[in-house]
């Protein structure tokens, strides 16, 4: 008999041992370290079985929790053994990652060069720090920073030229293109 055909058969007998039961097949499932989703999961499926047996479980209606802490344990145990399959076939599929070719020095003057700029560019005015922001940060066209900022597209060029130009004398000498 199917599920469905063995459920209807009994629907009030099985919401019943449902309502009993599930909270401590739930804490029996949570006690072999799954997670709470996982244990939802586990406790289904234990459920989904009784439906498949409930014309032969209400004739034992004695052993009906330890029958479904056997059925609980089965599940977790077949999704264990089920899992290191699934761990195989997923490391086999995961492609090289590329070796990261930036070497330690680099990384280190990257991040060095990042720091003095920002220095630099807290020196400048609230204006021009708002002015960068918005066109190399945010990528926004000189219309779109004139429109935030209130100004005309004329202003906003020469505010970020004028930005650009601070900048470029607040670093240092050897943080500056073609310095040593």
């Amino acid at each position: 008999m199917s599920v469905s055909a063995q459920a209807i058969a009994d629907p009030e007998w099985l919401a019943e041992v449902y309502r009993r039961c599930h909270r401590d097949v739930y804490r029996y499932v949570r006690t072999w370290s799954v997670s709470p989703s996982v244990a939802e999961d586990f406790v289904s499926e234990t459920f989904l079985r009784a439906a498949r047996h409930v014309l032969t479980l209400k004739q034992r209606q004695d052993s009906v929790v330890p029958w479904l802490y056997r059925v609980a344990k089965n599940v977790i145990l077949d999704d264990r053994k089920s899992a290191r399959s699934r761990r195989l076939v997923v490391l086999d599929e995961v492609p090289e990652q590329p070796a990261y070719d930036e070497l330690f020095e680099d990384r280190l003057t990257r991040k060095w060069l990042v720091a003095e700029v920002g220095k630099c560019v807290a020196r400048l005015s609230q204006a021009q720090r708002r002015c960068l922001d918005l066109r190399f940060g945010d990528g926004c066209s000189v219309a779109e920073t004139a429109k935030q900022m209130d100004r005309t597209e004329t202003a906003v060029r020469q505010l970020q030229y004028r930005a650009l130009m601070r900048l470029g004398s607040l670093l240092p000498a050897t943080v500056a293109p073609g310095g040593s």
